[in-house]
C-alpha cells in the first residue's frame, strides 16, 4: 500500500484528484494478483481507500454520461462522467460506491470536485475503496495515478 500524498489540489484548477487529500491506494494500474482470486488480474483503474463513505468528488468539469445504482456485480455501483481535457475526450469512472450515496444523474452537466457519491463496497470488491478509471477517448483505459499527476492542478 501506498499513500497518494504527492498531491495538493489547486482549488481554482481544471483537473483535481478525486479526494481533496492524499488517501492511501491499496491497488495499482495493471496486470497483478486478484485479491481472494474475486477481482481482474488486469487491473483498468486504480484503488483508493480513504474509508467506506467519505465523498468522491469528479475530477473535472463533465456531462454524467452512466448511472448505475445497482449492485450487480464488476463495478457494482458506480458512475461514469465524460470530459474534455486539452481538447481531448477522457471519462472517468468512478467504481465500486456505496448503495444509495449517487448524487447525479444522467446527462447532468458538473464541476470539478462536484460529489458523485460515497465511497463504497459494492460490486466485486474486498473492501471499500474508490476503484478510478481514466478511460481515453472513452474506451482506452490508461494508468489513472500517472494521468493524474500529469494533468491534475
Amino acid at each position: 500500500m501506498r499513500v497518494a500524498d504527492t498531491f495538493t489540489n489547486n482549488p481554482v484548477a481544471a483537473v483535481q484528484w478525486p479526494f481533496p487529500v492524499g488517501v492511501p491506494i491499496s491497488s495499482g494500474f495493471g496486470p497483478h494478483d486478484s485479491p481472494g482470486g474475486i477481482g481482474s488480474t488486469d487491473h483498468k483503474g486504480v484503488d483508493f481507500t480513504p474509508g467506506e463513505g467519505t465523498i468522491i468528488q469528479s475530477i473535472a468539469d463533465g456531462v454524467v454520461r452512466e448511472v448505475v445504482p445497482n449492485d450487480n456485480g464488476g463495478l457494482g455501483v458506480h458512475v461514469i462522467v465524460d470530459h474534455v481535457v486539452d481538447g481531448q475526450a477522457v471519462s472517468s469512472v468512478y467504481g465500486h460506491m456505496l448503495t444509495g450515496s449517487i448524487e447525479v444523474e444522467e446527462g447532468q452537466v458538473i464541476k470539478v470536485t462536484q460529489a458523485l457519491g460515497r465511497v463504497g463496497n459494492t460490486g466485486t470488491s474486498t473492501g471499500a475503496h474508490l476503484h478510478l478509471e481514466i478511460r481515453l477517448d472513452g474506451t482506452t483505459p490508461v494508468d489513472p495515478f500517472a494521468w493524474l499527476e500529469a494533468n491534475a492542478g
